[in-house]
């Protein structure tokens, strides 16, 4: 056999390898088959313990921050912090059967509504009383003007939170998973125009 053909024969077996690689690689990528609006509905509202990670920007009349949000959800509870991009702490925020803890800017507060407590020490408004049903897509049962896509995901409601104001808030899009979570999400305040960008990088359930 002359070299020509063994060089041939070799590109030949090895093109053969590469191919049946990619072949069994891609039978394994099987794509995610999306949950029906009802059952999304039903796991979303099961869906009590979960971790996110991303990037937060608060703009308010008198100021903005923009930073890193870790959050943790264990049940009825949650612990949040907010880092700035250069790891400058924003705040840390605990709820449990007590109520709330706050550290900010060195100093540790405590009171019964998180909402109320970062409202003071930050002077931006946040809704984070109602922050574990947005985060994932679930409008709260004092929401009104609901909006859904063809695929059955909320995409825009108009929440009350427990200061008593009206943000809008808009899901810009979704992971491709077969829950659809939340990748964007902006709120603005009816009020003052205060508005929130979330970009979630990371769900972890």
């Amino acid at each position: 056999m002359s070299v020509f053909a063994v060089i041939k024969t070799g590109c030949f077996v090895v093109l053969s390898l590469i191919l049946t690689g990619c072949a069994s690689n891609s039978s394994q990528l099987k794509p995610v088959i999306p949950l029906s609006a009802q059952q999304r509905q039903v796991q979303l509202d099961q869906l009590q313990e979960f971790t996110l990670t991303g990037a937060l920007n608060v703009k308010s009349p008198a100021e903005s921050v923009s930073g890193s949000l870790n959050w943790q959800q264990q049940g009825p509870y949650f612990q949040a912090n907010m880092t700035t991009f250069v790891g400058i702490s924003v705040f840390e925020l605990e709820t449990d059967a007590r109520g709330a803890t706050v550290k900010a800017e060195g100093e540790t507060h405590k009171a019964q509504s998180a909402s109320a407590l970062l409202d003071y020490l930050s002077g931006w408004s946040l809704p984070i009383e109602e922050m574990p049903l947005w985060l994932k897509g679930v409008a709260s049962a004092e929401s009104f003007n609901h909006q859904w896509d063809a695929q059955g995901r909320l995409t825009s409601f108009t929440l009350k939170d427990s200061q008593q104001r009206d943000w809008q808030v808009s899901y810009v899009a979704f992971f491709p998973d077969a829950l659809a979570l939340p990748r964007e999400i902006r709120l603005k305040a009816q009020a003052d125009g205060s508005s929130i960008k979330l970009v979630v990088r990371k769900w972890q359930l």
